[in-house]
């Protein structure tokens, strides 16, 4: 999805129960590095073949089964501001 590099790691992976009493997964994925387009997107069908997919292969929903929380930031590597965006994902 454009120009850049950025690096995505796995922060954690984790059986929830959400307030309705249903078993959900938990995970929050960091996006570090810089890209043309950001790093912050909004739209789960985006996010969900950009990053999403190539940590849960084995999720058969649909987008709309996913919620999705985006929180940005910026780091300082070699004296250079670099973006940090953490996604978590319940579904």
């Amino acid at each position: 999805m454009g120009y850049g590099s950025v690096e995505v790691t796995k922060v954690s992976k984790t059986a929830i129960t959400n307030g309705y009493g249903e078993n959900k997964t938990k995970l929050v994925l960091r996006v570090k590095g810089n890209h043309e387009c950001g790093l912050v997107r909004n739209d789960i069908f985006d996010v969900r073949r950009w990053i999403f997919d190539r940590f849960e292969k084995n999720f058969n929903g649909s987008d709309y089964d996913i919620y999705m929380e985006v929180k940005n930031d910026y780091i300082k590597e070699n004296n250079i501001d670099v973006e940090v965006a953490t996604y978590t994902f319940v579904y």
